[in-house]
């Protein structure tokens, strides 16, 4: 039977009052770390982005390799993991993180050569082998706060994580170092979480293997890290095909306009965050997944849409008066990448809804069809000379047809009606930003004007959208208020 936390009707609240916990600890932060990104990319070059994103990519690909998903299989099971459990997770965790370590350190070097242009400084990867190897200890602290849906203390490491990495990025670049402040935020950025996530839960990480466990847990966890290894491969036509088709330069200024299409993505990273945790604890019960699914893409998608429309519609103004003008041969390309992420809070919601249901295998098949047509899509319009541009034409195609396979999919397992939660919220999205892009875009001549027209553009958008379905928006966020002040402080 389900329990009171479980019940079909709270699954949806549930879901929204975690990424409210989440969001409203990492607004303020979020407004500074777009600050912190602005400086940085006044302060540094685009060949230094160039240089410091495959590095950074390498690292993480070699240190996912570590990972079996085993921390997954924590917060997808229904039952309470056991201490057994928790340690046979870590002992695996720890291991494969000192061998990941090991081979950024000794082979780091020799993968970047292979791919950048110059001659880079081999320690510049041989740093992150120290993140990677300290990243063993987060797994489980990490996915049993996930699992509780304690994402308060979550969100302050996340915040503490993204403090360190601004704070140090910035000084060091004012101070002239060069890549080496990317590459120290970065490793900072992921220490400094860890550690203080063995303070919030503290668990011993003794290690040992129970085979049995290990066993029951693989089914799950090597899918689910298959998923995200497959991903990052196909996210790794910027930091792997930009240096070596275009070189260090055209590699920033994809890096740039990939960051600047992705700023307004954090509240769908945070319902990602929660979706998994909490549909796996009502897995067995269609409705409640249908109405949290539903309500969870219908709230990210209304607060998420919106911003995207502001960002293509003034994406050169955006480039000129705020990033600096070196940033705005970058513009056509952000474009196509901004096609890309706006399909992402649906795309990215659909898949851990899925996963949580068990269904791991499909989405596996999936991430193996898509990182292959985004690789082929990308090399064929290379060798046909389409310029840098084809590595986002082969990111944004791929996120369409992916959409056109798991909406049905989501529809058929989890009851959810892709079109019915984000229809309105896009088609108002879309009709704003076609009149920002006709009207005021052409009207933008300074900083002051665009942060004026941006904000029009926003409260029109909020008007028309309380004007059409005020009366569903007024309920839902009166049970999610409600909810969140019968829940204790430690949920």
């Amino acid at each position: 039977m389900a329990t009171d936390s479980n019940r079909p009707v709270e699954v949806g609240r549930r879901a929204i009052s975690g990424v409210a916990s989440l969001g409203l600890r990492e607004g303020g932060m979020r407004i500074l770390a777009f600050g912190g990104d602005v400086a940085l990319y006044r302060l540094l070059l685009p060949e230094v982005f160039g240089l410091v994103v495959p590095i950074a990519f390498i690292a993480g690909i070699i240190k996912q390799f570590s990972d079996l998903g085993l921390a997954a299989t924590l917060l997808q099971r229904e039952d309470e993991p056991g201490e057994r459990d928790l340690r046979t997770v870590f002992a695996v965790q720890a291991t494969l993180a000192a061998t990941a370590a090991a081979l950024i350190f000794l082979s780091g070097p020799l993968l970047l050569d292979l791919i950048d242009e110059g001659s880079p400084d081999p320690w510049l990867i041989r740093a992150f082998s120290l993140s990677v190897l300290i990243s063993a200890f987060r797994a489980v602290p990490a996915a049993m706060l996930e699992r509780h849906l304690n994402f308060g203390r979550l969100a302050m490491a996340d915040v503490a994580g993204t403090g360190w990495f601004y704070a140090a990025g910035i000084v060091l670049a004012v101070a002239g170092a060069g890549p080496w402040a990317l590459v120290a935020a970065h490793v900072g950025a992921s220490i400094v979480p860890t550690l203080l996530l063995l303070i919030f839960y503290p668990w011993r990480p003794v290690p040992s293997v129970q085979r049995g466990r290990l066993r029951q847990n693989l089914d799950f966890g090597a899918k689910f890290q298959g998923q995200r290894l497959l991903l990052m491969l196909k996210d790794s036509l910027i930091p792997i095909l930009g240096p070596t088709g275009y070189g260090r330069a055209a590699t920033g200024l994809l890096a740039w306009g990939d960051k600047l299409a992705q700023q307004p993505l954090i509240l769908t990273q945070i319902v990602a965050r929660v979706s998994l945790p909490a549909f796996a604890r009502v897995q067995s019960e269609r409705a409640a997944v249908a109405r949290g699914a539903h309500l969870t893409i219908k709230w990210t998608a209304l607060l998420t849409l919106p911003f995207f429309a502001v960002v293509i519609a003034f994406a050169t103004p955006i480039a000129d008066f705020i990033y600096g003008p070196t940033w705005s041969q970058a513009v056509p390309v952000l474009y196509l990448l901004a096609i890309n992420a706006l399909l992402v809070p649906i795309n990215g919601l659909l898949t851990p809804i899925i996963n949580a249901l068990g269904h791991s295998g499909r989405l596996l098949i999936l991430a193996v069809v898509w990182t292959a047509a985004a690789w082929a899509t990308a090399l064929v319009l290379i060798v046909s000379g389409a310029g840098f541009a084809a590595i986002a034409i082969g990111l944004a195609a791929t996120q369409i047809a992916a959409l056109l396979y798991l909406a049905p999919l989501a529809l058929r397992l989890a009851g959810v009606n892709v079109a019915r939660a984000a229809g309105l919220p896009f088609v108002l999205a879309a009709a704003s930003g076609l009149i920002a892009w006709f009207v005021l875009r052409p009207l933008t001549t300074n900083l002051p004007l665009l942060l004026l027209f941006a904000g029009l553009v926003l409260a029109a958008y909020a008007v028309a959208l309380y004007a059409l379905d005020g009366d569903n928006l007024r309920h839902e966020a009166g049970d999610v208020l409600r909810l969140r002040r019968r829940q204790s402080p430690a949920s």
